[in-house]
């Protein structure tokens, strides 16, 4: 960087006025007409194991345990173990009926909340001995869901069906009551896929990509975006990773404000930490 600066000041010195101000601008041009938005950084704080035979669709930390929900017909499942993991830990849950693929989980007060993709009914769980509790319906497919609890503002859950659209489900009824379509500078993103809600943030692994989105879950617009494709090479150093071994997972550890990630057949987990960027004040109700 200091060879470049030098070497512009150089050429800057050697021009007269009008032709620096051209020069200028040009390259102020060049630079906008780059990615719209710039990589989040991130900072990798650990790799943990991770059991390669999940089809990870999930991933939600409760209570010193780590839950994940698995997907495919006749191997969904849903499971737990303590985390950070240790060789001699035991993995407790419960296989699912052949006809139900497996989707994105969400904890809200003590109760595990859990999407099943193309059934149109999802399903609370007891956590502590996965029964089943309860069921609701919803309309179209089922991919990501998130708890979102704001103070002052109704709970609710965010949920995801592959397209740019995030539906808020009311967290007492589970029936919907609004769609907000997510845009990166007005124009659609789509492939919406397993999610985490923080606050107003809602995070969203973006399917057949390496990128986890930061959205503004009021509004649908994507503040900033991580490129985790160092990580997803990590995972293939194992073995190579079949074209499904995508991205996905992705959980908020309020320890420490860092977060878990991982991807589908991935042998491991990873902690990373990022700052998120900042909320516009919303002025309307």
């Amino acid at each position: 960087m200091k060879t470049l600066t030098t070497y512009f000041k150089s050429i800057f010195r050697r021009a007269h006025h009008a032709a620096r101000s051209n020069l200028a601008m040009a390259i102020a041009l060049l630079i906008m007409s780059g990615n719209s938005l710039a990589d989040l950084p991130y900072q990798l704080i650990d790799t943990y194991p991770h059991q390669p035979a999940l089809f990870t669709q999930g991933l939600e930390l409760y209570q010193g345990k780590l839950y994940e929900s698995s997907g495919l017909y006749g191997y969904s499942k849903i499971i737990a173990r303590k985390f950070p993991p240790s060789p001699t830990d035991s993995i407790s849950g419960s296989a699912l009926p052949a006809d139900i693929f497996a989707e994105g989980i969400s904890q809200y007060r003590g109760k595990l909340y859990m999407l099943t993709w193309r059934a149109g009914r999802g399903l609370i769980i007891d956590p502590q001995h996965f029964k089943l509790l309860g069921v609701f319906p919803y309309q179209g497919e089922g991919w990501g869901l998130c708890a979102s609890v704001v103070k002052g503002r109704a709970d609710h859950f965010v949920m995801s069906n592959g397209s740019d659209k995030l539906q808020w489900l009311a967290a007492d009824t589970m029936k919907l009551i609004n769609t907000v379509s997510v845009t990166e500078h007005g124009k659609a993103v789509d492939q919406l896929n397993e999610l985490e809600c923080l606050g107003d943030y809602v995070i969203a692994n973006q399917w057949h990509t390496n990128n986890l989105l930061i959205i503004d879950g009021r509004n649908g617009n994507v503040l900033q975006k991580l490129d985790l494709s160092a990580l997803a090479t990590a995972a293939n150093k194992t073995s190579p990773l079949a074209p499904e071994a995508v991205l996905n997972g992705v959980a908020y550890d309020a320890s420490d404000d860092s977060w878990l990630v991982t991807g589908k057949l991935w042998p491991s987990i990873f902690r990373i930490k990022y700052i998120l960027p900042a909320l516009t004040k919303q002025t309307g109700p």
